[in-house]
């Protein structure tokens, strides 16, 4: 349920107008259990416990509108993910902006989703399971969720039915080593926080770039389309056991290109989607393959998708690592907004690079509610 939250104090002084704000969000448990090694059980784990995310985040939600005559409208979101189960408690966004909107199309600066996540790569998130290991194209970075610590997302007025387009300017704000830029750079105040004036020189780009992504819809199917550059920044992935494997280093001069594809189609008793994702830096390339299927049966839904990974760093020496990926859910809604859950997920390599022959997989029994 929203709560609605009155602001009158400032526009009621200067307009005798009220703005609204609302409060929603989601919180999500489970009682998870993971498991993962190679065939000879070298670096392998096993445990179970209680955590969050595995249908969707946990997060809240404060948005707000204004319509301001003329046909604007200014908007605002902030929206912290939640770690209900850390001992410190700490909030990160998934999306913040302050946003206007009018004939020109509408325009969001914050911390945005990426035009490549919303227009193509989210329909074939079934169930909101990239949270959970199995969904490739997250962990194996060849789609990109957020648009950095800055950004502007800019959505294109309508001129054809059914069709969206998208565009962001990203600004990392990060030096070559991650740090982010003191503000005395960005003004260009010569004070002593730019002792290390190489080091930013070199870097000051990082995480810059831009992306740009369109969806196109005619009756039942759906199509999407999109490309982003980003700079200064590595290409990697995260394999089943967990840990970062580096495919290519960042270069100052060269980008780093994702391109994503996707196709949805609701065949009424059945939802199908396909995503083909890739990302390159260099000679190093990680392409993904995604097919996921979502059938409705009354108050249950069935989800389940399957995904392949290929890495290639260029070089040849190296081997290709492939990786498989499956996740299988079955949701349960209580209520309009109490769902449980129940999935299974693996993820597997079976090549003969850095960490051969090794499978991990999990299963969570949990519970969501959104208000």
């Amino acid at each position: 349920m929203k709560k609605t939250l009155v602001a009158v104090a400032a526009m009621a002084a200067v307009t005798g107008a009220m703005a609204q704000a609302t409060i929603t969000g989601n919180i999500d448990q489970a009682l998870v259990n993971a498991k993962g090694g190679d065939a000879v059980k070298t670096s392998a784990f096993q445990g179970s416990g209680f955590g969050q995310g595995t249908l969707a985040d946990s997060f809240l939600t404060f948005s707000g509108a204004e319509d301001l005559g003329g046909g604007l409208k200014a908007s605002f979101k902030i929206e912290p993910r939640l770690d209900l189960n850390a001992a410190a408690h700490t909030m990160t966004n998934r999306e913040a902006y302050l946003g206007l909107a009018g004939g020109f199309g509408d325009i969001k600066i914050g911390a945005n989703y990426t035009p490549i996540f919303l227009m193509v790569a989210a329909c074939s998130d079934v169930g909101g399971v990239s949270n959970a290991i199995g969904w490739l194209p997250a962990t194996a970075g060849t789609v990109t969720i957020g648009g950095g610590t800055s950004n502007a997302l800019y959505t294109l007025p309508s001129f054809a039915t059914g069709l969206t387009v998208q565009y962001m300017l990203k600004k990392g704000g990060a030096d070559s080593v991650g740090n982010n830029v003191p503000t005395t750079y960005v003004t260009g105040d010569n004070t002593a926080a730019l002792t290390a004036t190489t080091v930013l020189a070199a870097g000051k780009d990082k995480g810059d770039g831009t992306g740009l992504a369109a969806s196109y819809n005619v009756g039942a199917l759906t199509v999407g389309f999109g490309t982003e550059t980003t700079k200064n920044t590595q290409l990697g992935y995260v394999d089943n056991l967990g840990s970062h494997q580096l495919v290519q280093a960042a270069s100052v001069t060269q980008a780093k290109k994702n391109t994503a594809m996707s196709l949805a189609y609701n065949a009424g008793i059945a939802n199908l989607t396909y995503l083909n994702a890739k990302a390159v830096l260099g000679t190093g390339t990680i392409k993904t393959n995604t097919y996921a299927i979502s059938v409705p049966l009354g108050a249950t839904t069935i989800n389940y998708s399957m995904s392949s990974q290929t890495s290639n760093t260029g070089l040849a020496a190296a081997a290709d690592e492939k990786f498989s990926g499956s996740q299988l859910q079955a949701k349960y809604a209580l209520s309009k907004r109490t769902t449980a859950y129940l999935q299974q997920a693996a993820m597997a390599n079976k090549t003969a690079g850095v960490i051969a022959n090794t499978k991990s997989t999990s299963t969570a029994l949990g519970i969501a509610h959104s208000f």
